[in-house]
């Protein structure tokens, strides 16, 4: 054998003995395997880390081919643990590939509902989930197609989301976190989030409530136990708040605008009374042609029946007391231009719960994002009381069990 023959099998055996210790470094660095997130049993849109798991419950993608493309996505977060667990969206994590190599991403984060953030420098613990319970965050992220632009069909998700571990003295600090990932996804997919093993003892509860730091939501494991929505159409549950659409009156166009108004339905299933107020600008829905509709803020009328909260303000005046059911309306709207009006529509919104203080304050205690599906705008331009009332009702029996 020459020495030019051997050369190749010398380098491959330095650099095996080379690499070696690099490996093993590799891997006392690497975290153990038990952090890594994996796949709820028979749920393949569910993952799974050690204190919760998190299931994309609603991907829509708009079937625009030119222009803006959006995506709704729906994330349900279920607590694992027996004890409170505060989470936060690490800020510019959510991106998604399609089957094309176009990126979508979260470019405004108001289009970010239900759950707080995670930034460089300060951080919002509003997402608290008691021992065993599931609530929503819902997103809208988006690409901008260009002509000439090839757009795909199938997507991969990723977003990462932290704890927020609560300290003596009501402070806080950042705890684990986690990068979560989904693959072949499509429009349309949607998942079922696994069961919580149950409401905690009584005792766990009050423990872990009088435990809660303040600013931050007391366990609202007092809720009934079980999904209120099951077989109830657009019906939504996140946390001790369970809403239902119970009507839906699209009209014609009018000098070029589409008004679609939808009324809601909204229960208390906690323990304790709710002040509840609409999160401004929050209101969005699609169509089937992927046309965006709005609660727009700038009428006076778009919201009926409940406060709508800004930065600087918030009323009492939508107070809940536990098992009561009360009524609101939205109107969303769009220009409709060349684009004919829908007829199916998405609609989603986020609320915000409030606590009223001895000083007759109110302290913001919580956001929940609720979506509903797909709903079909009906005929009339309103629905009269008396159906209303039947509707409500209806509703309230179901989410009792009766």
């Amino acid at each position: 054998m020459t020495l030019a023959s051997s050369l190749p099998s010398l380098r491959s055996f330095v650099y095996r003995l080379l690499a070696a210790p690099l490996l093993a470094l590799a891997a006392l660095a690497a975290p153990p395997a038990a952090t890594a997130q994996g796949m709820c049993p028979g749920e393949p849109l569910c993952r799974q880390v050690p204190k919760f798991t998190a299931t994309i419950t609603e991907f829509r993608v708009s079937p625009n081919t030119l222009g803006n493309r959006p995506i709704q996505v729906a994330v349900r977060f279920t607590n694992r643990t027996d004890q409170p667990l505060i989470l936060g969206y690490v800020d510019g994590s959510a991106v998604a590939f399609d089957d094309r190599g176009n990126k979508y991403e979260l470019q405004n984060t108001s289009k970010l509902t239900g759950i707080g953030r995670v930034e460089r420098h300060r951080f919002d613990p509003k997402f608290t989930l008691g021992p065993g319970e599931s609530a929503d965050a819902r997103m809208e992220i988006n690409f901008f197609v260009n002509r000439n632009v090839v757009v795909g069909t199938g997507f991969d998700l990723e977003m990462s989301v932290r704890e927020i571990d609560p300290l003596p003295g009501h402070q806080f600090r950042l705890g684990r976190e986690h990068a979560l990932s989904w693959q072949h996804l499509a429009s349309g997919a949607g998942g079922r989030a696994p069961a919580a093993a149950g409401p905690a003892p009584a005792p766990a509860v009050a423990a872990a409530a009088a435990s809660a730091p303040q600013g931050v939501a007391a366990p609202a494991l007092a809720a009934a136990a079980g999904d209120p929505c099951a077989g109830v159409p657009n019906c939504t549950a996140s946390g001790p708040v369970a809403a239902r659409i119970v009507g839906v009156a699209s009209g014609a166009p009018k000098g070029n605008n589409h008004e679609v108004t939808v009324r809601i339905a909204f229960q208390n299933r906690g323990s304790e009374p709710m002040i509840l107020n609409y999160k401004q600008d929050t209101g969005v829905m699609l169509d089937e042609r992927g046309e965006q509709y709005i609660v727009d803020s700038r009428y006076r009328e778009s919201v009926q029946g409940m406060p709508i909260a800004t930065r600087d303000k918030a009323s009492s005046q939508f107070t809940l007391q536990p098992g009561e059911s009360r009524t609101a309306a939205f109107v969303f709207r769009r220009f409709v231009g060349n684009v004919p009006a829908g007829s199916v529509f998405t609609p989603s919104l986020a609320v915000e719960q409030y606590a009223l203080l001895p000083s007759n304050q109110l302290r913001l205690v919580r956001e929940y994002a609720l979506g509903f599906g797909e709903v079909r705008g009906g005929g009339s331009a309103a629905t009269s009381a008396q159906d209303l009332h039947k509707a409500i009702k209806g509703l309230g029996e179901i989410l009792r069990g009766r």
